[in-house]
């Protein structure tokens, strides 16, 4: 199959992705200073190198702000971006109405000419506050969704999952044997079903990853990696690909991750090798270190890539040009791992593995030490669903609002969503 880009399609890391990058950031990191605000309060009083801003002038700015805003408007400047600026100001000016400690605001000047778009929106000083963890220990289940079949909101043959950072909606990718069931379901973060999408040119969907307003997709069966936008009805942008062993060519493409800076790293398992594309799909370099044997899951830090391997089965940490930095969690390592499967990452580093002999989540330092094993119920009633047990943890994401994401693919398929709340 030969390597295909849609003609007259910009890159996809189009300046319209990077502003919505730019301000999903902002905005994400306000909502988690509102989550974290009650329990830092109390140590936030005492810090005087930070000036409080009173809600009083904060309303003042915020109605200037509001004036801008619509003054662009009226001028039809990035009419798009700036209908979601001022969606978020008119609920920032709505919460003013209740009674709120204060916080520690400081406003962006105006520099660069992409600086200039949030100029005056506001920035949640960094006062050496712990990054908000979720706490495992304290898990309640919260949804169960999924049940086995083919219609709408059931699951058969689920591979992995992903979290959209915008919306915290899960994607989950499907993909029967011969490709006679194949398609990506889109699930709310309270379980409820939003829609589904498929490609013709898709046999067996498999890893998955978001960044911005694209969806990029891989598919073991075709060897190919599918790219989509998601505000064209998922509409396909570009797809490459095919079975073989040099660059731009994959065998087995299994997990994918994206960059802060959307370059694509995929998982090119039966190449063993890293393939790191650039956000429109085209090749650019691979990992191809001695550690990199049959990898099947891949995660990307600033700094860091994590590479969970099938063969010489561990988690090796590599730099983004290539060199490993260390390896940990080795199998069978005073048995805290015996089969390895898939892994996410939390806020404070530690890494998340399913385990699929011991039918348990572990979870790891970013150092390697075992902190924690979370033991699912096995499933002993056979009737087929039920929706109270599940029995095997298969693939793993965390979202925004402290909420673990696990999928089950093996004697029966669903999705479980267990709040992680620390507060």
């Amino acid at each position: 199959m030969a390597n295909y880009n849609a003609p007259g399609i910009a890159p996809v890391d189009d300046i319209e992705t990077r502003i919505n990058q730019l301000f999903d950031g902002l905005f994400l990191r306000l909502h988690q200073r509102r989550l974290t605000l009650i329990a830092a309060y109390h140590d936030l009083r005492d810090d005087k190198a930070a000036r409080p801003l009173t809600r009083i002038n904060k309303f003042e700015q915020l109605v200037g702000l509001k004036a801008e805003t619509e003054r662009r408007l009226q001028l039809n400047e990035l009419r798009e971006l700036q209908e979601r600026v001022l969606a978020d100001i008119e609920q920032e000016l709505e919460e003013l109405n209740t009674p709120q400690p204060e916080t520690h605001i400081v406003f962006r000047a105006q520099s660069e000419p992409l600086e200039e778009l949030i100029a005056g929106l506001g920035e949640v000083l960094e006062l050496e506050i712990a990054p908000i963890v979720p706490k495992y220990d304290n898990m309640r289940q919260v949804v169960a969704v999924g049940e086995y079949g083919r219609a709408p909101g059931e699951l058969l043959d689920p591979h992995t999952i992903t979290v959209d950072p915008n919306t915290n909606n899960i994607f989950v990718t499907e993909g029967e044997l011969f490709g006679s069931h194949v398609r990506i379901s889109i699930f709310s973060e309270k379980g409820y079903y939003l829609d589904s999408f498929t490609h013709q040119d898709m046999e067996c969907p498999y890893g998955i990853a978001i960044h911005g307003e694209y969806v990029y997709i891989t598919d073991t069966e075709v060897d190919a990696v599918f790219c989509f936008k998601k505000r064209n009805d998922y509409s396909l942008i570009t797809k490459v690909g095919i079975k073989g062993t040099q660059i731009g060519e994959f065998s087995f493409p299994y997990s994918l991750s994206v960059s802060s800076t959307g370059d694509v790293y995929v998982a090119d398992y039966g190449n063993n090798r890293i393939q790191i594309l650039n956000s429109s799909l085209v090749y650019m370099r691979n990992l191809t270190e001695q550690e990199i044997r049959k990898p099947r899951d891949i995660k990307l830090t600033a700094d860091e890539v994590y590479v969970l391997c099938e063969d010489n089965p561990c988690v090796h940490v590599f730099s983004h040009t290539g060199g490993r930095l260390r390896s940990l969690i080795s199998m069978g390592s005073q048995m805290e791992i015996t089969v390895p499967y898939l892994f996410c990452l939390d806020s404070a580093g530690n890494i998340l593995i399913s385990d699929r002999f011991s039918k348990a989540i572990k979870i790891f330092s970013k150092e390697g030490n075992h902190i924690q094993t979370i033991q699912v119920e096995v499933q002993e009633d056979r009737t087929w669903p039920n929706r109270n047990k599940f029995s095997s943890p298969f693939a793993l994401a965390l979202t925004n609002e402290l909420n673990l994401v696990v999928l089950s693919n093996f004697s029966q398929f669903s999705l479980r969503i267990f709040s992680c709340m620390n507060l």
